[in-house]
């Protein structure tokens, strides 16, 4: 990887997310969606492996962060409640201990929900999802759980990892999304939702429909 490339995504980008969402409003009124499904992983998630939820050895990947801010969910358009819950805990040892043995041999995938509302992962990899996400890279798991940050109680992959995958960055938006970027600091795009809203235009209307769709 080349310096520039580094420091876009080491420096730049990772500060400028973070500075973002510390500016964003968190939600009061937690997505009902969202709320459901994480009762329902304190008991069949949490309690099968033996953690609280304040343990950090996990944290909730995918799009659950973007629908903790309302602002987020109206500049991409997320209506409605998120359709799943994908859950990444690396630890195999912690797997063993809750009796998941075959469930690790198998690829490290838990599916503790008939309607597969509720996932856990030793390891988060988009790629493995194949289609849109087929050449996707990321942030290794462990990198990924060290930046993990508590919202409500629940530890959440950084938004910077989010945006990351969501956007594809390091293809050919970059540059777009990088300018984007730069206007907004430089304050010629003042508002929180219209800069996102910009994002998602420069994403591209239909793509940025299917990055952001509920359950992704």
């Amino acid at each position: 990887m080349r310096l520039t490339e580094i420091y876009l995504k080491e420096v730049f980008l990772r500060g400028f997310w973070a500075e973002l969402e510390e500016d964003l409003q968190l939600d009061e009124a937690i997505d009902p969606g969202l709320s459901k499904l994480l009762d329902e992983a304190n008991e069949i998630v949490f309690e099968k492996f033996g953690i609280r939820k304040s343990d950090k050895v996990y944290f909730i990947a995918g799009s659950a962060r973007l629908y903790l801010y309302p602002e987020l969910r109206d500049a991409f358009n997320l209506k409605g409640s998120i359709g799943d819950l994908d859950i990444v805990i690396p630890d195999k040892e912690i797997w063993r201990k809750a009796g998941l043995e075959k469930e690790l041999q198998a690829g490290g995938i838990y599916r503790p929900t008939s309607d597969g509302s509720i996932e856990v992962f030793t390891e988060w990899n988009p790629a493995k999802a194949g289609g849109q996400y087929a050449d996707t890279k990321v942030r290794s798991t462990d990198e990924i759980l060290q930046s993990a940050s508590p919202v409500g109680g629940y530890y959440y992959m950084s938004f910077f990892d989010v945006m990351d995958y969501k956007t594809k960055l390091g293809r050919e938006k970059e540059k777009e999304v990088v300018d984007l970027i730069g206007k907004y600091r430089e304050g010629s795009i003042k508002d929180k939702r219209e800069f996102l809203r910009q994002i998602v235009n420069s994403i591209g209307a239909n793509q940025a429909k299917e990055l952001f769709a509920m359950g992704n």
